[in-house]
């Protein structure tokens, strides 16, 4: 059992390490860095992207975690959100508006942190009325880097500064 997780993480690093190389190769140029507007210096953790491809979701830190999203037109910061409590995108989602991001407050809880980007509001509901319930979730590896749903762009978080994350877009012929 061991084994096959080593091999699986294995196999999961090295796939990161080859988008990375992809994206920083002649495909991707440089075009934007993404840092949280806060005067704390915190750590990207985990990215998320909106199914409309308009936000990318950054979580920072750790108890407290923040929640940033940004629009994907422009590159700038839209909404912060700051979590007293360390969660992960395992379980998070976007409404069908693309405005409400829930994301659960901890992986046995059975209440999500409902975010509204538009409004920068935020509460905590239980998840039999967020749009989902509640369903089991799985446990996934983070995602530390993807590209948008057009292949445009590529967004990573920089493996030497991860307070950093890195926008790449793809060059025009």
């Amino acid at each position: 059992m061991n084994f096959i997780k080593i091999c699986l993480l294995t196999a999961f690093f090295s796939a990161s390490l080859y988008i990375n190389t992809m994206a920083q190769g002649s495909d991707y140029q440089y075009l934007a860095t993404l840092k949280p507007d806060m005067q704390r210096k915190v750590l990207a953790n985990e990215l998320f992207l909106s199914p409309d491809g308009k936000h990318i979701i950054v979580n920072y830190g750790n108890k407290p975690t923040f929640i940033v999203a940004y629009s994907t037109e422009d590159w700038k910061q839209v909404a912060i959100f700051r979590l007293k409590d360390w969660v992960d995108f395992s379980s998070a989602y976007v409404d069908t508006t693309n405005q409400q991001f829930y994301v659960k407050i901890s992986r046995v809880s059975t209440q999500y942190h409902r975010l509204d980007i538009k409004q920068g509001s935020q509460d905590i509901i239980p998840c039999d009325i967020t749009p989902r319930g509640c369903p089991h979730i799985e446990m996934r590896m983070d995602v530390k880097s993807l590209y948008t749903n057009d292949k445009k762009f590529f967004i990573s978080i920089n493996k030497q500064n991860k307070r950093e994350v890195k926008i790449y877009q793809k060059r025009t012929e």
